[in-house]
């Protein structure tokens, strides 16, 4: 079970770069492509450090917008995923990655001319990502002192709560209008995928494992559907 954790982990990793490459670089054309729909050229560069936040201040609004929250909280996982992968880890060579990631995100903007390549998205994307090297390494200390579990199995275990998410996030994207009518179809969703992850991925927890996990499940489902 815990190979099969893993694998997942390694699955959710490509599937979130994929997610992330469509939304930031993109911006679904090929998706719209297929739809009919118009593709997106954009060709606005903003070299001017902090300009979103004076914008906001200049206008009234909060200095941090929710889209910049949104662009941070979307970053976290980097963070995670490049001190995962490191047999030695170095906090170093994580912030490197994550840096190298943002910067070729904005590059390929510019080149692919699909989006406004601003310096302010590049600061928010690099601390969202060192936010999740953060995390990481405030969970690294905690299992050594702890010895009661291993960091690399509690993202393992992590990891196989997200694909119902990814599932209604795209259902809400392209299918959705604010209303309920899409919430039989999540509910289905989580019941399904929630009995293949009790049949080939958890099933070696013991019951109060299993209680706390159900709870973590259908919570973090439901408070990400509040959040997005």
């Amino acid at each position: 079970m815990k190979s099969r954790r893993k694998h997942g982990f390694q699955f959710m990793t490509i599937l979130y770069f994929l997610i992330v490459f469509c939304m930031c670089v993109s911006r679904f054309n090929v998706i719209m492509t297929i739809m009919g729909g118009q593709l997106t050229r954009v060709e606005e560069i903003n070299l001017l450090p902090f300009h979103s936040i004076r914008e906001n201040l200049k206008y009234g609004r909060s200095p941090v917008s929710w889209d910049m929250l949104y662009n941070m909280v979307m970053f976290v996982p980097f963070g995670v995923i490049y001190c995962y992968y490191q047999k030695n880890f170095r906090v170093y060579k994580a912030v490197g990655m994550s840096c190298l990631t943002t910067f070729f995100i904005e590059s390929a903007q510019l080149v692919l001319k699909t989006g406004v390549v601003d310096i302010d998205d590049l600061i928010v994307n690099t601390l969202g990502s060192l936010t999740g090297i953060v995390v990481y390494v405030i969970l690294q200390q905690i299992s050594f002192k702890n010895q009661r579990f291993e960091i690399h199995e509690l993202i393992d275990i992590s990891a196989t709560m997200l694909p119902p998410m990814f599932i209604a996030f795209i259902a809400e994207m392209f299918l959705g209008d604010g209303s309920l009518k899409l919430l039989p179809v999540h509910c289905v969703v989580l019941l399904c995928y929630g009995i293949f992850v009790y049949v080939f991925l958890i099933r070696d927890f013991t019951r109060k494992a299993k209680v706390y996990y159900l709870a973590c499940y259908v919570g973090a489902f439901y408070l990400s559907r509040v959040l997005l």
